[in-house]
């Protein structure tokens, strides 16, 4: 069953197309999955062939049947070896190109090489950018996706609430949310851009165990069940009085949605109560900014301010070596996507830009105190997708 309309994967195309023509590239070879299924509607594929010009072709190893049945482009060819490229190419009146664009973020030299030899290239160009910018704006589709990302977040407050108890591990909590997530829908995979780049579901993350460095770009990561996952919850028991981070990203039909939210078993701290108080209205503060008058810096910017206004400077995403120079980024097929809200990008955001706005502070034996939301810029005011209560949970 075709899984995107055919006329969004058109536009998607033509977008690209768009670009090629710009930067003078004669053809781009799709391979990365997040990519082929956003231009091809499926991941079956070995590669989505696009000319600067014509239709595109989907080259496929096995399986031809699925892809064709899940796709909506209508050339969609089954090959046994790269060498035969060329010869596909050449029925579809396609000539080989000089310059020959792929998504060398990536893509393995061995795969970027054989393709530079086997369609005999002289110039091989990058081109993730040009579709990360194409992909940082979503459709009125994938907005309506992404909503249906967020509802299932919208439960965990009640679902933490009704299940955590003194004694529970880190790992225990998160199996809890993450058994519900996959039960709503949850596809078991967040999809995160890079080399390395492995992450789970999310994680429940108590106290000072935030504070584990992790060489992932984020924080409050946790140490993970294990050196070989390398973040993550953890066997950790929970103990009474400290915050307990709930960070969780749902995929949807591919699209992602981050959350955090903040927990406690027993009663809070006056400390722990107002710092997040105070974060909550962190948060709110620094979403106005997300309007198309800014650049994604200037968030970041604006972001350094409130924390001196309120006094958590020294705190505000991370300290020490764990310090990140962001406080947002975009979220789509990858959790990882354009913009990002750091120091030095002076890029403006624009309406449809989709975004995870994650004011935090890590504070030395305390752990993590923040909020997460995702948001869609629109033409005024940000829209926040994730409405699930911001109240501390406590238990």
């Amino acid at each position: 069953m075709q899984t995107i309309p055919k006329k969004e994967l058109i536009k998607r195309q033509e977008g690209l197309q768009e670009r090629l023509t710009e930067k003078d590239i004669d053809l781009a070879v799709i391979i990365q999955n997040a990519d082929l299924y956003y231009f091809a509607g499926t991941i079956q594929a070995e590669y989505l062939v696009l000319p600067q010009v014509g239709d595109p072709i989907l080259l496929v190893r096995r399986g031809i049947e699925r892809a064709e049945d899940e796709t909506g482009i209508e050339k969609v060819v089954e090959f046994k070896s790269s060498q035969e490229i060329p010869d596909i190419l050449a029925k579809e009146d396609i000539d080989l190109p000089k310059k020959l664009g792929l998504e060398l973020d990536i893509l393995p030299y061995q795969t970027a090489l054989k393709l530079q030899n086997v369609l005999e290239v002289s110039e091989l160009t990058n081109v993730t950018t040009l579709i990360r910018q194409l992909r940082m704006i979503k459709s009125d589709y994938e907005i309506k996706l992404m909503k249906r990302a967020a509802k299932p977040l919208s439960t965990i407050p009640k679902l933490v609430s009704e299940n955590l108890e003194p004694g529970m591990s880190e790992l225990e909590l998160s199996a809890i949310i993450e058994n519900h997530l996959r039960q709503q829908g949850h596809s078991g995979l967040v999809r995160m851009r890079g080399l390395n780049n492995e992450i789970p579901m999310g994680v429940c993350v108590a106290g000072d165990n935030a504070e584990a460095s992790i060489k992932t770009d984020a924080l409050c990561g946790g140490p993970g069940p294990h050196a070989s996952m390398g973040m993550g919850s953890s066997q950790r028991k929970i103990t009474e009085g400290e915050p307990i981070v709930i960070d969780f990203v749902n995929n949807y039909q591919g699209y992602h949605v981050d959350q955090t939210r903040l927990a406690v078993l027993g009663e809070p701290s006056a400390y722990l109560q107002e710092t997040h108080e105070k974060m909550a209205n962190f948060l709110e503060r620094l979403s106005e900014y997300l309007i198309p008058q800014h650049s994604w810096n200037e968030v970041y910017e604006e972001g350094k301010k409130i924390a001196e206004e309120l006094k958590v400077e020294e705190y505000f995403m991370g300290y020490g070596s764990n310090k990140v120079r962001f406080v947002g980024h975009g979220v789509g097929l990858e959790l990882n996507e354009f913009p990002f809200l750091a120091d030095g990008l002076n890029f403006d955001l624009e309406p449809g830009m989709t975004i995870a706005l994650e004011p935090k502070l890590l504070i030395p034996e305390v752990g993590a105190i923040g909020i997460e939301n995702t948001y869609l810029v629109t033409d005024d005011k940000p829209q926040n997708l994730t409405v699930t209560s911001e109240e501390l949970i406590t238990i």
